[in-house]
């Protein structure tokens, strides 16, 4: 009897265990339930969604994503809510520009991420505020959340997000007119692609860097939008990014003056029937494209179909209230009525260009103060970063006190604080005697390169151009010297610059010599690709005076056709330079100097210059050298000069 109790109660708690798991199990099941049957129907709703959207009902779509919003804010907790939350702002800010909609989702994903310490979240959220305020016109906003953006990306080591948030804030810089810390933005946005990236980044960013250019530098225009079109293949010709690059290849080559070209680049690669091409809401690659066309036709004399493509143009502007580019395309149809003798319509278009004027007067104010804000947030930043590194100095001189505490060690601080007063006071008179060396070193190569003979002579030269109305010729001769001058003063006051910008300098003067001289020699430069790709630091202002002497002394009393030849190689870690001439050589320019018809300049040039190398070679690594040749052939007659300059790769000064 007490066998068969113990058997109904140990019957009767296994029965009541399994019951109570079983229910604990179906509870927890319905409780589940609700989260699964709501990240359900937020995906219906989305569906539905983009669904009316292609139908183009804008209104009811709308609505389906309000919908979708409202059910994620009431419950967060789904699994998904990020993923659905960055489609929903999406869609607000790419597909419906209902901006505000699109702020109030990120603003809710804020709170959401920071409740969750969720850091890459926060750099979405950041950037697309960024993103946000700068297509509503709030610049300065934008600038500081882009910044945000960046400094989560640099301390979550995130490179994907640290290319985009550099890629939109370009973007920014662009709207604001800051064209060259845009293209510093987006070059510095190439450092952060994986070279194994398969998401056609580079190309994003190519077009970026090439539409970073004005219209005055339409070579570079073309060089980056060719970058850009890698990945363009046939299959590939439809997609928004390949439609814009060869839309800029086009616009590239009408500012050449070459519209043929312009025009078989559009027919080639750009399909006509595609629905890329068709004007969206705010969308500005349609009309851009019927603007290049219509500029293309009235270069080619096509009148009446430039003024249909502008037309297309200008209304399309118009539903996108671009001003700016509005503005662009009146100006132009202004210039195509006043060509075709409608000087009515002509007059017209540009009242229509004061009324546009006088409108975009407040978003130009508004973004100079941008421009000047975001360089005071720039320097502000680069002030935090000094402020930490002095803080840091410091610190570390505290630690530094501290260790010396007893009064043997002190005594031993004296003795070494004594030793180290007078090495540096021996150092510090060494190097004002360098110092001094070196500063009349740059002013004798400053004056050398910049000589009022040269210069005079060059304006001399520039002055002919446009008395003969020659406009080409003349604006490239201004802007080749322009480029020397600028470079010139640049790098006076360095003792290195960098191998690309020298080799600017050396182009550019070369080529004002040949257009002084109306191109009575030829030159030839012979680069190791190497150094282009390296772009090493090498000494700066050694290399032009032996080219002048070349062209002045060695070519002007020669009877045959000059040649320069100017190499340039990499040995080992150094930089040879040859400067090969076809000259009348240094016997016969001595000969002319006693005569008194030639002063040697070959010789003063050689002997700044060894002065110049002289003092490099105690606070630069490396020793440079000069070697002078006399060329001749088999009978002994001149064939001209060789001078060979070795210079040091410079990568460290010396202490």
């Amino acid at each position: 009897m007490t066998f068969f109790r113990f058997f109904l109660i140990w019957i009767s708690v296994l029965f009541f265990g399994c019951f109570t798991a079983t229910s604990q199990k179906a509870l927890d099941k319905e409780l589940n339930r609700p989260i699964v049957l709501q990240k359900e129907s937020l995906q219906k709703l989305l569906r539905t969604g983009d669904s009316l959207f292609k139908a183009k009902d804008i209104a009811n779509a709308i609505k389906e994503y309000d919908n979708a919003f409202e059910l994620i804010q009431n419950n967060s907790d789904i699994d998904s809510v990020k993923a659905m939350a960055y489609k929903i702002e999406r869609f607000f800010t790419d597909s419906t520009r209902e901006y505000l909609r699109a702020m109030n989702v990120l603003n809710f994903l804020s709170e959401h991420c920071t409740n969750r310490n969720d850091q890459k979240c926060l750099m979405y959220v950041k950037n697309r505020l960024g993103v946000l305020h700068n297509r509503i016109g709030e610049y300065i906003k934008a600038m500081e959340y882009f910044g945000d953006a960046l400094d989560l990306a640099s301390k979550g080591n995130n490179s994907d997000y640290q290319w985009e948030v550099l890629l939109n804030r370009g973007v920014l810089f662009l709207d604001i007119g800051d064209q060259d810390q845009a293209k510093i933005d987006f070059k510095k946005a190439l450092t952060y692609i994986d070279p194994k990236d398969t998401k056609k980044r580079k190309g994003a960013t190519y077009l970026n860097i090439s539409a970073s250019f004005n219209d005055r530098q339409a070579d570079s225009i073309l060089y980056y939008s060719r970058l850009a079109a890698v990945g363009c293949e046939k299959n590939s010709l439809s997609t928004r990014h390949c439609i814009m690059v060869y839309n800029n290849i086009a616009w590239a080559y009408y500012l050449k003056k070459m519209p043929k070209e312009a025009l078989e680049v559009i027919r080639t690669n750009i399909e006509w029937d595609n629905d890329n091409l068709t004007y969206k809401d705010g969308d500005d690659l349609y009309p851009g494209l019927m603007h290049t066309m219509g500029a293309i036709q009235y270069e080619l004399g096509n009148y009446n179909k430039a003024l249909e493509y502008f037309l297309i143009s200008q209304n399309n502007f118009e539903k996108k209230n671009d001003i700016s580019d509005l503005i662009t395309v009146k100006e132009d149809l202004s210039k195509l009525y006043e060509t075709t003798g409608d000087l009515k319509a002509s007059v017209k278009a540009l009242r229509d260009i004061r009324l546009l004027e006088s409108r975009q007067l407040k978003v130009k104010v508004s973004k100079e103060l941008a421009k000047s804000e975001s360089k005071n947030l720039l320097l502000a930043k680069e002030e935090v970063i000094s402020g930490l590194e002095e803080k840091n100095l410091k610190i570390e001189k505290e630690v530094s006190k501290t260790k010396w505490q007893n009064y043997f060690l002190g005594l031993l601080l004296v003795v070494a604080v004594v030793v180290l007063v007078y090495r540096g006071h021996i150092s510090r008179i060494k190097y004002y005697q360098i110092n001094e060396k070196l500063t009349h070193s740059r002013l004798t190569s400053l004056r050398s390169s910049m000589n009022p003979h040269f210069l005079f002579n060059s304006f001399n030269t520039l002055q002919n151009y446009i008395l003969k109305n020659d406009n080409i010729r003349a604006n490239e001769y201004m802007t080749e010297l322009s480029v020397l001058i600028r470079n010139v003063l640049n790098s006076s006051d360095s003792i290195y610059i960098s191998f690309k910008k020298e080799l600017e300098i050396i182009q550019s003067y070369v080529n004002l010599q040949r257009g002084r001289f109306q191109e009575e020699f030829e030159a030839s430069f012979d680069v190791d690709p190497f150094l282009l790709d390296s772009n090493p630091r090498i000494p700066s202002m050694i290399l032009q005076p032996f080219i002048e002497n070349a062209i002045i002394h060695g070519f002007s009393h020669s009877s045959i056709a000059g040649q320069l030849n100017i190499t340039l190689q990499k040995k080992q870690d150094m930089v040879v330079c040859k400067v090969v001439d076809n000259g009348i050589g240094r016997e016969a320019s001595e000969q002319l100097k006693k005569k008194g018809t030639e002063v040697s300049h070959l010789s003063i040039a050689t002997e700044n210059t060894n002065e110049r190398l002289d003092i490099l070679n105690k606070i630069v690594n490396g020793q440079s050298n000069i070697a002078i040749n006399d060329l001749y052939d088999t009978t002994g007659k001149s064939l001209g000069t060789e001078v060979i300059i070795t210079l040091p790769i410079v990568k460290e000064i010396k202490k």
